[in-house]
């Protein structure tokens, strides 16, 4: 089922969409796309995307976009951040239009998307340069994830360090395995994203969880990256 590229015509069709149904119909499509771009589990995501499939199936004509587009490859859906960003913008692109659309707003260009998925992570708290040095920090340490502005002004994700300014023994050795010197987006994407596995973002378990379990996580992630 290519429930991807149909979700993405739903958001390209929805005013046909809405003037084919009845009222309540609409108003129940309505209601699993709002579950659907709020759900940061990837298989309870799946599971309502499949549902809103199956009633669209039923209620437009065999040869409407939409229907065509569930007849596709298989696509698999996965709202939650990935170790790349692009996986991250990915998802922007597949949610936002379709909540625009449930606001009454135009859809997002995908250049806007692309802005948003980074902003997001750049908008995480985070420590200068001076900060850092101040705490005995080594900007350079490739165990850092380093995130840098459209201008070139890095920053360091603060979820990194301890209270007293240290990096976190559990961070370095998960920056490591998410390879963060070459891929920083990506892997503050990891940390900073919803987990549907571990049921919040990693960021805000440390502490919360066993380091192992973070761990697993981690070494999950890396595992379907390097299947993909």
């Amino acid at each position: 089922m290519g429930l991807r590229r149909a979700l993405t015509v739903l958001a390209e069709q929805w005013d046909d969409i809405h003037d084919r149904l009845s009222a309540h119909e609409f108003a129940r499509l309505s209601s699993l796309v709002d579950e659907f771009v709020r759900e940061g589990d990837w298989v309870i995501a799946e599971e309502i995307a499949e549902d809103l499939a199956d009633r669209l199936r039923e209620q437009l004509p065999h040869d409407h976009p939409f229907v065509e587009a569930l007849s596709g490859p298989v696509d698999r859906l996965d709202p939650t951040p990935a170790r790349r960003v692009e996986d991250l913008t990915a998802w922007f692109r597949l949610t936002d239009p379709l909540r625009a659309r449930l606001l009454g707003d135009p859809a997002p260009t995908a250049d806007e998307v692309d802005r948003a998925a980074v902003s997001m992570l750049l908008a995480a708290p985070a420590l200068r340069a001076d900060e850092l040095t101040a705490n005995g920090q080594d900007p350079q340490d490739p165990g850092l994830i380093r995130l840098e502005e459209a201008d070139g002004s890095p920053r360091w994700p603060a979820f990194q360090f301890a209270g007293d300014g240290s990096l976190l023994p559990l961070v370095r050795s998960i920056n490591q395995l998410l390879e963060a010197a070459d891929d920083p987006f990506g892997a503050a994407g990891w940390w900073l994203g919803d987990n549907g596995w571990l049921g919040d973002a990693p960021a805000r378990l440390i502490g919360r969880l066993p380091d192992e379990r973070l761990l697993a996580a981690a070494r999950a992630e890396t595992r379907e990256a390097g299947d993909a």
